[in-house]
């Protein structure tokens, strides 16, 4: 190829580069709005291919764009909203945490930060699981959704142990889930907040 094919083919190039750049606005809001990134890329980097102010229609769309479901996970989703805004009242004493230990596998063989990626988000109701036959350690308390032991109270929480031992009603619940910055489908940290339902007053 001279360099007279070059110059000719060099707006088109710099144009392709322009638009797949550009492309990741709207997927970048999809990911915020926790949809898949794929689609509304593919979306921004044709409009945005076209022409590049046309990428502002995908990423109106992924802003405006309603989350459809069924009623059931809708409701989920009230359900979490509801719990994240108990947290943020005077009147309710909770304490932060995180999960300790999240690793290994499931009984049904899934790997745990899988899982944790795939089931909790901010709102989602932890149950704290006072495990008296732990070995080495008799302040241990685990993390538990949906049956499936997910990891520990850190050590650094013992009270937590002490407070459901002196009849406390105690659970947790998910404030932020981090991701990982290369396996993304895998969750790093999982920040919690214990809340203390009933003190036994």
């Amino acid at each position: 190829m001279n360099q007279t094919s070059i110059l000719e083919w060099l707006p088109q190039l710099q144009r392709i580069a322009v638009a797949l750049v550009i492309g990741f606005v709207p997927a970048l809001i999809a990911r915020w709005k926790r949809r898949p990134m794929t689609p509304w890329y593919l979306y921004g980097f044709v409009c945005a291919l076209l022409v590049w102010p046309a990428v502002a229609l995908p990423a109106i769309h992924a802003l405006l764009v309603r989350p459809h479901g069924k009623p059931e996970q809708i409701s989920q989703q009230r359900r979490r909203a509801s719990a994240l805004a108990l947290v943020k009242e005077e009147s309710v004493r909770s304490y932060p945490s995180w999960i300790a230990e999240l690793k290994g596998k499931s009984p049904a063989g899934m790997e745990l930060r899988r899982y944790a990626y795939e089931h909790l988000q901010p709102g989602e109701a932890l149950v704290l699981f006072r495990e008296r036959a732990e070995p080495g350690d008799k302040h241990a308390v685990s993390y538990r959704h949906r049956d499936v032991h997910l990891g520990y109270v850190p050590g650094r929480h013992r009270w937590i142990a002490d407070a459901i031992d002196d009849g406390l009603r105690l659970f947790a619940i998910v404030e932020t889930v981090k991701t990982r910055w290369i396996f993304r489908w895998r969750a790093r940290f999982v920040r919690t907040q214990i809340v203390v339902l009933h003190d036994g007053r």
